[in-house]
């Protein structure tokens, strides 16, 4: 991802408020994506790793409310953020030191995307698909263990972020660093309502989706597996939609939580728009 080319005029806005200073952000996918989301977080007993977590990101924004744009990446870069982190996406020198209440970037498939920390072959893999998230991993029970490797084409622009002790957006400091984390939700993958504050883990509905055909269940749950099962055929009071529209099999549930992934500075949220 290119860095911002900072022009006169910028220079020139930034010496006529109060000095300026540097904004770095970069990307983590915490320990659930790191390490492991052990038994005790899912309401059924499931324990999930992670072996890979792609995403690309691209679009970062530093703006305010007034539409003035003071940062702006077009470019795109992807980074397994599986691997340990964080990690530097992008950084802005010599910004404006000001409140900047408008920060938003983008998940969504490049053809141009650059690599962040991420190999040749999961370069090549993302553009070919058309992808912008994959995710390989395995999910275990007692001695049943399950393997999932999913890929998503969304785009979605993650808009309006902010951090409930933070605020909007980000503080530039005069003749200082700002940090920003981009922060990637592993665990959202798996939980059971769309809309609610009170979702649960869960990985039953998803393991049960590996149906024996003929040669037998395979141990790996595929999204044409997920799309085999409607809502409706699993437990009242589980995978509610909170009335999202084409919402209807375990596929489009999953796709719909994918887009929840982005988050703002650990627990920070962002509003999601599909594009």
């Amino acid at each position: 991802m290119k860095k911002l080319m900072l022009g006169l005029g910028l220079m020139g806005l930034a010496a006529c408020t109060h000095g300026s200073g540097d904004v770095t952000f970069t990307t983590y996918g915490e320990d659930f994506i790191e390490k492991e989301i052990p038994a005790e977080d899912f309401e059924d007993g499931w324990t999930v790793k992670y072996s890979k977590f792609l995403v690309t990101i691209g679009e970062l924004k530093v703006a305010n409310h007034g539409g003035e744009v003071v940062a702006d990446a077009a470019g795109a870069k992807v980074f397994d953020v599986h691997k340990p982190g964080p990690v530097t996406v992008v950084r802005f020198p010599a910004l404006p030191a000001a409140d900047w209440d408008a920060v938003s970037y983008a998940i969504a498939p490049s053809a141009s995307a650059e690599a962040g920390n991420v190999s040749a072959e999961d370069m090549n893999l993302l553009k070919a698909k058309g992808w912008s998230v994959y995710m390989e991993g395995t999910a275990t029970k007692g001695a049943v263990t399950k393997k999932f490797a999913w890929g998503f084409p969304l785009n979605t622009l993650y808009e309006h972020c902010e951090h409930p002790d933070l605020g909007e957006g980000l503080t530039v400091p005069n003749g200082g660093e700002e940090t920003v984390q981009l922060t990637m939700h592993g665990d959202h993958l798996f939980f059971d309502d769309l809309q609610s504050p009170d979702a649960k883990m869960r990985f039953d509905a998803l393991a049960a989706a590996d149906k024996p055909g003929s040669g037998g269940a395979d141990g790996e749950v595929t999204l044409e597996e997920l799309e085999q099962v409607d809502l409706t055929e699993l437990p009242v009071g589980q995978y509610g939609t909170g009335g999202a529209a084409n919402v209807r099999n375990l596929r489009d549930f999953v796709t719909a939580l994918v887009r929840t992934v982005g988050h703002f500075r650990g627990e920070g949220e962002c509003s999601p728009r599909a594009r």
